[in-house]
Formats: C-alpha cells, sequence, structure tokens
C-alpha cells in the first residue's frame, strides 16, 4: 500500500475544520500545562513560606489622600463603625511596603457611598522604588463588595491601591487581603479573559495559519 506524499497529508492537516479542531485541542493542552506549572510555583512558594495567606488591617496600611475621619474633628463619619475613610483628590493611594511576598490575589474588602470609577492596583518588583503603568492591574468585584486584582503569581515588595478616581467618596476600609485560599479544581478554571482567549485564540491561530500557507504557496 502505497504512503500519501507530505504534500497530501498537510493538505489533510490544513482542511479548515481539521485544522480548527487541531488548535482547539492545542490551546486546550496549552492551558492544561499553564495550570500545571502555576499549581507547582504556588505549592513551592508555599513550602518556602513566601507565599502566605494574610489579612493587612487599615494600621498596617499607610495612606496618601485618603484620611481618615476620626483624625479630623471637623468631619463627620457616615456611621458609628470604624475605619471610615474620605479620598481627599482623584488620586487617593492605600499603600503596603518594605517586605516581599509571592501574591495570586489581592482582595480590597471596603464599602464605598459612592460610585468610585476605577478602583486599580499597582505593585513593585524587588528593587524597584516607583510604581509603573505597565505593572497595573484592574479590579473586578466580587459579591461581597470586594475589590479583587488577579496578579496571576508575581514576587512583589510593595503594592498601591487607588481605591477610587474620583475623589470624595466615604469608603469603610475593613482590611487588604492577600491570596485567599481557593479550591485545588479552580486553578484549572479560566477566569473572564482566559474564557475569551481560549474561545478565539484558536479560531484566530487557525485562521493565520491557513492564510500564512496560501501565501506561501502563491495562491
Amino acid at each position: 500500500m502505497k504512503r500519501k506524499p507530505v504534500s497530501d497529508r498537510w493538505s489533510l492537516v490544513f482542511q479548515p475544520r481539521r485544522l480548527l479542531g487541531l488548535c482547539y485541542a492545542l490551546g486546550v493542552m496549552l492551558w492544561v500545562v499553564y495550570a500545571l506549572v502555576g499549581s507547582a510555583l504556588m505549592l513551592n512558594h508555599k513550602m518556602n513560606g513566601t507565599m502566605r495567606h494574610q489579612t493587612l488591617t487599615p494600621d498596617e496600611l499607610t495612606y496618601e489622600s485618603f484620611r481618615n475621619y476620626d483624625d479630623d474633628p471637623w468631619s463627620t463619619a457616615p456611621d458609628d463603625r470604624d475605619n471610615w475613610y474620605l479620598s481627599t483628590d482623584n488620586d487617593p493611594h492605600i499603600l503596603w511596603e518594605g517586605e516581599q511576598a509571592y501574591v495570586e490575589t489581592v482582595r480590597l474588602q471596603v464599602e464605598q457611598l459612592l460610585p468610585p470609577g476605577s478602583v486599580t492596583l499597582y505593585y513593585l518588583k524587588p528593587g524597584q522604588t516607583d510604581y509603573r503603568e505597565t505593572q497595573k492591574v484592574f479590579a473586578w468585584q466580587d459579591t461581597d463588595g470586594s475589590y479583587v486584582f488577579e496578579l496571576g503569581g508575581i514576587t512583589v515588595s510593595g503594592l498601591r491601591i487607588d481605591p477610587d478616581s474620583v475623589g470624595g467618596v466615604p469608603t469603610r476600609l475593613t482590611g487588604v487581603e492577600l491570596n485567599r485560599p481557593t479550591a485545588w479544581y479552580l486553578r484549572f478554571v479560566p477566569s473572564g479573559g482566559q474564557w475569551i482567549l481560549l474561545l478565539f485564540g484558536p479560531a484566530v491561530a487557525a485562521a493565520f495559519l491557513s492564510l500564512l500557507r496560501q501565501i506561501l504557496r502563491g495562491e
């Protein structure tokens, strides 16, 4: 029985449905490898103590353009509970610096009485002294009102959270939680942006490969 020429076998691979299926299969394989590598890194950092679950209280944080109502005798907090703050301009900061840690997620636990605009986080890598736009993470809001930042697993030496971008927002700060424990199997469940990449990335790759083959063949 004669074997098919290589060109014929490649023609079979580049059939639209088959190529699309191969790209999606490769995408799933790469995702599983990514999740396994991330799990291995997490376990390594947990074992050597650089990844810890902790909640930073308001007293463990520092603030810029973010005033505690208790420190201002001329201001009245919205209610009798502790840890009410007011942003005094449109660029307030909550900072935690001076200790290196491996961080996957940061959760800002707050209650805000006005729409805050954008809520963002900046991080410092070891050796850096200035926060950079290239090291910026936007938050998504959980059902309990907390703002969650997904850093993906990096070693940081400082965090800066901008809790609002409008100013004048009364905010009750409960704490900042690092590395909230999650079930192990959730590491294999993509987040919103990752779902988009997995759903559309293989299709784009298949279209690109098909176009590249046509160009190389002069079609």
